[in-house]
């Protein structure tokens, strides 16, 4: 009988470790192969985000290819002026309605707010002057 109580609290100890280590991470960062994106977040409006040809059929959370859900909803700030009509992940002129995938809709992340791109992230960015530097480069 003692053996099985030692063996029931080891085993509890066991699940609450677990759960200490399962946290959600914070919601202002983009997909997984983008960390340094940043995301509105604010409260979503009836505004629909739209996706560029590139980025035509991802989602826009976890830049997945299948299973469309959702359709995305932006903030009205984000679909302002210039910004209305743009893509939402990357800025382009938008062809087609952003979806979410099926699973971000049963983890939720389709209700963390609007998920329109605020900016590009330093590797773009670096990327845009690198490659300004070499084109006015005079040979």
């Amino acid at each position: 009988m003692q053996i099985t109580t030692q063996h029931n609290r080891g085993r509890h100890q066991q699940d609450t470790n677990h759960q200490k280590s399962t946290h959600n991470p914070p919601h202002n960062t983009m997909a997984k192969h983008h960390p340094d994106l940043v995301m509105c977040r604010k409260q979503p409006g009836i505004a629909l985000g739209r996706l560029c040809e590139k980025c035509d059929g991802k989602c826009v959370i976890c830049d997945s290819f299948v299973n469309p859900a959702s359709i995305v909803h932006i903030c009205d700030e984000c679909n302002y002026g210039s910004f209305e009509g743009k893509c939402v992940v990357c800025g382009g002129t938008g062809v087609t309605d952003a979806y979410y995938c099926r699973e971000c809709v049963k983890l939720g992340k389709d209700r963390d707010g609007c998920p329109k791109v605020v900016n590009l992230g330093s590797t773009k960015t670096d990327l845009f002057y690198e490659r300004k530097k070499y084109g006015f480069k005079k040979r």
